[in-house]
This record gives structure tokens, C-alpha cells and sequence, in this order.
């Protein structure tokens, strides 16, 4: 059961806010990729089997309508989610609140709260370790800290993404041999060299690349980022228009990006937040 939201502070249901958005983001991009694999699944079954061929077609256009659709969602819910997580940035670093009329209205473009136990676990991603009070250097400790995660995060994901790619791509350039290798115009050879043309144009149609290559970019500015927000926060004034300017680019950055998944924060939150831990001790 959600946690009752009486007896959260107004930062406390901001956090959730964000994270459910996030959520249901995820939610339907998901959905999405699954249609994606479904599609290519279909056409690799019609390649190899004939009898499906002429099923295919009818499966494949209504499918790839609903993935639009419900890709269109996922971006709907990607918006308000980094909105929201503007917002929570701002409040946590700048120490700038909303008010408790805006958070309503948010609540009812989010009415469904997450589990406790998957709210408080996403919640330690919103969690900074700064001990400044609300300021410029404040602001700029919490930016060099949610950069450092996301760029080992995204890092993660473009590697992952890229083995994937590869080892997809070597497959059908292996099969483009087999069929090369084989006598012209035999069946052997003219079912290997659709399959060929069905997995790149799903590697290229189904977002594969454009992912790989948005968390690499992600990835190198959140670096960048966060080695610019640390000398930052190393002043003991810094320029407020200066931090602002760079909270704003890695938010758009950030925003320009594919989501990263939820499961890659659990499997990687123990191991970052050690290292981060080691960090702050040696720089500190």
C-alpha cells in the first residue's frame, strides 16, 4: 500500500511525483520495446515460414500504430517527469519551493502513487549527500553529484546496448556469408539475406543505434559536467548565474536522453554509492 500522503512534507510528495512520472514513462516505453521485438520476431517467423507471410502484414500495420501511440505516452510522461525533476533540483539546491497548490495539480496528472517500497527505493536517487545550506554551492554539490551517477549509469547502459548491437550485428553479417556462400537464387540463400535485411532494419527502425548513441552522448556531458560543477562547488561563492547556466545544460541533456532503466539503478545503486562515498571522503 502507497504511503499515506498526510504525512509526507510538500518535498517528500515532489519526490514521489517525480518518480512515478518516471515510472510510468518507463512503463510504456517498455511496452513499446516489446511491440518492437514483437514486430521482428514476426518478421524473422513470416521469413522462415511462408504460410505466415501473408499474415504478417495484418499483425505487423495495427501493432506499429499502437507503438507510436503509446511512444507518444511514454514521451508525455518523460516531459512531466523532468519537469518535475527541475522543479526538485531547484528546491533541493537553490532552496526555491513550490507551492502546495502546484503540487496538487501535478498529483492529478499522477493520481496512482508507487508502492512504499519502490518509492522509498527510487527516492534514494533524489537523496544528496551535500551538507551545504540552499545556495549556489549548494546547487552546484548537488549537480556534480547526480552527473557523477548518470554518467557511470549511462556509460553502463551504452555498453550494454553496444555488446547487444554488436553481437546482433556480427550474427546477420554472419548469415549474409552463409548466404553469399550459397548457390545464387537458392532458398537457403534468399531466406538468410531477408533475415539479414529484417534484423538491420529492426537495429535501425526499432531505436537501437539512436539508444546506444544517446547514452554515450549522455554519458561524456554528464563527465564533462560534473568536472565543471565540482569546481564550482569547490568555491565558496560561486556564481549563481554560472551554476544555474549549468544545471540547465545537463537538464536538457538529460532530457534529450533515453531513459535509464530502473533495473540498471538497482543492480548498480550499491556499488555507485560506495564509490561516490569514497569520493566525497577523498575530496572533501
Amino acid at each position: 500500500m502507497a504511503a499515506s500522503i498526510h504525512k509526507r512534507s510538500p518535498e517528500e510528495l515532489l519526490d514521489s511525483l517525480v518518480n512515478a512520472a518516471y515510472d510510468r514513462a518507463k512503463f510504456w516505453a517498455g511496452i513499446v520495446l516489446g511491440i518492437q521485438a514483437l514486430l521482428f520476431i514476426g518478421g524473422v517467423v513470416a521469413v522462415f515460414f511462408s504460410r505466415f507471410s501473408l499474415s504478417y502484414p495484418w499483425l505487423a500495420v495495427p501493432l506499429a500504430m499502437i507503438s507510436s501511440a503509446l511512444g507518444a505516452r511514454a514521451s508525455e510522461f518523460k516531459g512531466l517527469a523532468e519537469s518535475l525533476k527541475r522543479r526538485l533540483e531547484n528546491w533541493s539546491g537553490f532552496g526555491r519551493p513550490l507551492s502546495k497548490r502546484m503540487i496538487a495539480d501535478f498529483r492529478q496528472e499522477l493520481p496512482n502513487s508507487l508502492p512504499l517500497e519502490v518509492d522509498q527505493l527510487l527516492r534514494e536517487g533524489n537523496t544528496y549527500a551535500s551538507t551545504e545550506q540552499p545556495g549556489a554551492r549548494r546547487a552546484a554539490d548537488n549537480l556534480s553529484e547526480s552527473s557523477w551517477f548518470s554518467h557511470h549509469l549511462a556509460d553502463w547502459c551504452a555498453a550494454a546496448l553496444g555488446v547487444v548491437f554488436f553481437v546482433t550485428l556480427g550474427s546477420s553479417l554472419a548469415l549474409l556469408f552463409y548466404a553469399a556462400a550459397s548457390v545464387p537464387g537458392t532458398k537457403a540463400g534468399i531466406l538468410a539475406a531477408k533475415c539479414v535485411s529484417a534484423t538491420l532494419l529492426f537495429m535501425i527502425s526499432g531505436g537501437a543505434w539512436r539508444a546506444w548513441q544517446g547514452y554515450k552522448r549522455f554519458s561524456v556531458r554528464a563527465k564533462e559536467i560534473d568536472r565543471e560543477a565540482g569546481a564550482l562547488a569547490a568555491v565558496e561563492s560561486p556564481d549563481v548565474c554560472e551554476v544555474q547556466r549549468l544545471l540547465g545544460e545537463y537538464q536538457l541533456a538529460r532530457a534529450a536522453a533515453p531513459l535509464i532503466p530502473t533495473w540498471v539503478w538497482r543492480l548498480r545503486r550499491h556499488r555507485l554509492d560506495e564509490d561516490h562515498k569514497n569520493l566525497r571522503a577523498r575530496t572533501n
